[in-house]
């Protein structure tokens, strides 16, 4: 039975919950009775160490998991105290107000206007309404300044920091609620790290931010909240601990966290 971090948070704060959510693969259960909230406009860190299932989980946050054919999820994630497994959830909706930034950048092989046009496009917005929203997005990204004379340049083109930021743009341009982040800084290099990191930062004031790290100066740096998960010997993720930084850094309640935070076991 996995542990229940639910009341740490009030309801109202709550932008996103799990209850008893796991996952399998086959039969193969990688995730175990996950149920913890999420607080809006925070920056929520999942911590642990390799294989523990936190990329696993943060994909059930928007169902990317439907996406592979042999995943199967149990328990429920709710979305503004909706269910995004119901029946009535349009998984294309889920995907635009909880968007995704992966690992490695991945522009699509348009041009860097066209990869921030891309949702509005599909959406319906017309051709004036979307010349502003790339130019907006791109400046929440904190890319504008970088890009604006070349908006017709292939996005592939960009340094690799400044295309994670024009996957960022491309996320924000369908105004989400929530981005989900699965180790966006782990390619990038020292100072494109720490813009992005700012940028991270700066983005927490309007969205919410979920973002899997193994990097413990980062969750420390820019996290409000940490969640920590590990595995046992039977390989299957659970969320071991859950709270504010201060208190997942400074003063662990379970022993395994304080093992993982100062690096004697990972």
């Amino acid at each position: 039975m996995g542990k229940e971090f639910i009341d740490s948070i009030d309801k109202d704060k709550t932008i996103l919950m799990t209850e008893n959510l796991s996952v399998y693969y086959g039969k193969t259960k990688a995730v175990d009775k996950v149920t913890f909230s999420i607080p809006r406009k925070k920056i929520v860190a999942l911590i642990g160490p390799s294989g523990c299932g936190k990329s696993t989980l943060i994909r059930c946050f928007n169902r990317m998991n439907d996406l592979i054919p042999s995943a199967k999820i149990e328990g429920d994630v709710k979305y503004n105290q909706t269910s995004i497994y119901s029946d009535k959830s349009d998984p294309t909706y889920i995907r635009f107000k909880i968007g995704m930034v992966f690992q490695k950048p991945n522009p699509f092989p348009k041009t860097i206007f066209e990869n921030v046009a891309f949702g509005p496009r599909i959406n319906g917005f017309k051709s004036n309404e979307i010349k502003n929203i790339v130019e907006s997005s791109l400046q929440k990204a904190a890319l504008w300044d970088e890009v604006k004379d070349r908006l017709d340049d292939n996005g592939l083109e960009l340094s690799g920091g400044q295309q994670q930021r024009l996957c960022i743009a491309r996320a924000l341009a369908v105004n989400p609620e929530i981005i989900l982040m699965d180790e966006p800084a782990s390619a990038l290099d020292p100072v494109s790290t720490s813009k992005l990191e700012d940028l991270i930062k700066e983005l927490s004031q309007n969205v919410t931010i979920v973002i899997v790290t193994h990097n413990m100066q980062q969750a420390t740096r820019i996290c409000d909240y940490a969640a920590v998960m590990m595995a046992g010997q039977e390989r299957i993720g659970e969320l071991i601990e859950y709270g504010t930084n201060d208190s997942v850094f400074g003063n662990p309640k379970d022993k395994r966290t304080e093992d993982y935070v100062t690096g004697r076991i990972g």
